[in-house]
């Protein structure tokens, strides 16, 4: 069996309209941004626990008191102004623009096949025998979890 966990939700106090300085400013600070914990259950079976290395899915594994490896194999996909531009633009449309420019490989950054190739290396390294915990992100689990049906996982998505 396999558990997905997106970490928990980012408190995000900044303004919502940036420039691209601004935009591309915001994303490296997302990660450090304090977080809205909760309290969940998790299963008591779970054999392995993968977490994203990036600070929030860490910080989302320590508030749950659980012992994990991370692995960057698992970071959110990079994301970066499309523009340069003194234009204040709200986050939607950057976050909006940047994934279409992700889906078409019209970024510098990690592209669709990049991430592709992650969520495969990342797979090959799950014992599918074992209860598996992830901790990871949003953006990327849509993918990873696309993955894991063609691979024949079922299961209800919260």
């Amino acid at each position: 069996m396999i558990y997905l966990i997106r970490h928990f939700k980012v408190k995000d106090i900044s303004k919502n309209r940036l420039n691209s300085q601004e935009f591309n400013d915001w994303v490296k600070d997302y990660d450090n941004f304090e977080l809205k914990y909760i309290d969940i259950d998790i299963p008591k079976d779970i054999d392995d626990i993968y977490v994203s290395s990036q600070n929030r899915a860490i910080k989302t594994a320590e508030y749950l008191n659980l012992t994990y490896q991370t692995s960057e194999l698992l970071a959110e996909v990079g994301i970066k102004a499309f523009i340069d531009t003194n234009l204040k633009l709200p986050k939607w449309l950057w976050l909006s623009v940047g994934r279409v420019f992700w889906y078409f490989d019209f970024t510098s950054s990690e592209n669709r096949s990049d991430t592709k190739s992650r969520i495969n290396d990342f797979i090959s390294q799950i014992d599918f025998e074992k209860n598996t915990l992830i901790i990871s992100h949003g953006f990327f689990m849509t993918f990873l979890i696309k993955k894991l049906k063609s691979l024949g996982f079922t299961g209800d998505v919260a």
